[in-house]
């Protein structure tokens, strides 16, 4: 029982993460104005660089075979599918970004998973502060390790293209550029300061977030088929979407915290580590952290909408047309207690119903063409 538990490094709690962050902070501030502090010229940083043109055309060719394989899915494949299903006319045009979407997230982060876990070759997960074992800026990474960063680095570098052009623009759009930015940012600078053992931790903790968020919006736009409610998707949203939230609360706001930043800031200092870039490799994962919270608002602003009776349905707060929708079925609710519009409480819980999945006419004569 002992060495299991050697196994596993002890969780340091929120406090301690802070502690930390400010003793790394403090130890840079005095190492730089310190007298014996190394005077940092830009042209040496280009030593530090180990993103050759090799790595860089690899990148670009993974990026365009990634928007290529999506377009390949979406005509192919999404398009067809939601046609067949005879979705809502604005659920057909959402559903294969999160089709598209979901399939690269899960594969991503399976494959994340076996690599720092399943595989058995690394025990970043279980002790984090090993991620600085052997650390060198000239050992190349593993091929497993490679292999992962430059595939998650050409999917955020098509990201940034898909944002623009190719996916539906919603209220976090901006916000979601700066995120596939940094995160393409983070990948390179992480890999060319050899920094991918930590790296493999963030992507670890970020993607099944993903997952959950686009298998709970899939089940929302499949909800209507047909001009029909089918109650299976929407209770598989209804429960992906607590899924969703939860592993968002644990994986970025528990387990990145404090198996991440922690091991960055603290075990860095701990260790006596002089490390090139920490500053502004740490500054990049905070910044990180910062969205982290950002987006955590808007699950419990779904939530609050939720508790007051504003929604009494999984979808996605963000998105222009839910807001109108939004916004319509609460002007409906208050023409109602006003005696604008009179009806028994069960034929107003249908309207109500259909407002939240579309406008009931449309449906009306989509079913009638159908």
């Amino acid at each position: 029982m002992a060495a299991v538990q050697n196994d596993w490094e002890d969780f340091p709690s929120y406090p301690s993460l802070l502690r930390g962050i400010y003793e790394f902070i403090k130890a840079t501030y005095n190492g730089a104005f310190s007298n014996e502090s190394e005077t940092f010229n830009i042209n040496s940083t280009w030593q530090y660089c180990n993103f050759n043109i090799h790595d860089l055309l690899f990148v670009i060719l993974l990026s365009i075979i990634w928007t290529i394989l999506r377009y390949l899915a979406t005509e192919g494949i999404f398009k067809p599918l939601a046609h067949y299903y005879r979705l809502t006319p604005t659920n057909q045009a959402k559903m294969p970004e999160s089709a598209w979407k979901f399939v690269c997230y899960l594969c991503a982060w399976c494959y994340t998973l076996y690599v720092v876990i399943l595989s058995g070759n690394y025990k970043f997960f279980q002790k984090p502060s090993t991620v600085w074992d052997d650390w060198s800026l000239n050992k190349p990474p593993p091929t497993d390790l490679y292999l992962m960063y430059m595939a998650q680095c050409g999917f955020y570098v098509h990201s940034l293209y898909a944002t623009l052009f190719l996916d539906t623009w919603r209220k976090d759009s901006l916000v979601m550029m700066i995120h596939h930015v940094l995160t393409v940012t983070l990948i390179s600078i992480s890999y060319s300061l050899r920094y991918h053992n930590i790296g493999s931790l963030v992507l670890f903790t970020h993607d099944l977030c993903d997952v959950f968020l686009e298998f709970t919006k899939l089940n929302v736009y499949f909800k209507i088929q047909r001009g029909k409610l089918i109650r299976s998707h929407e209770m598989l949203s209804n429960v992906t979407f607590v899924c969703f939230a939860v592993a968002w609360f644990v994986c970025r706001l528990y387990l990145y915290p404090l198996r991440v930043l922690y091991t960055a800031t603290s075990d860095v200092l701990r260790l006596q580590l002089n490390l090139p870039g920490a500053v502004l490799m740490n500054s990049l994962l905070w910044l990180l952290q910062l969205l982290n919270i950002y987006w955590f608002m808007f699950i419990l602003q779904f939530l609050f909408r939720v508790a007051t009776g504003q929604l009494s349905e999984v979808d996605d707060t963000r998105e222009f047309d839910v807001e109108e929708k939004l916004l319509h079925s609460t002007s409906k609710i208050h023409s109602n207690e006003n005696g604008v519009v009179n009806g028994n409480a069960k034929t107003n819980g249908v309207c109500n119903d259909v407002i939240s999945n579309g406008n009931v006419a449309h449906s009306s004569k989509r079913s009638k063409e159908d």
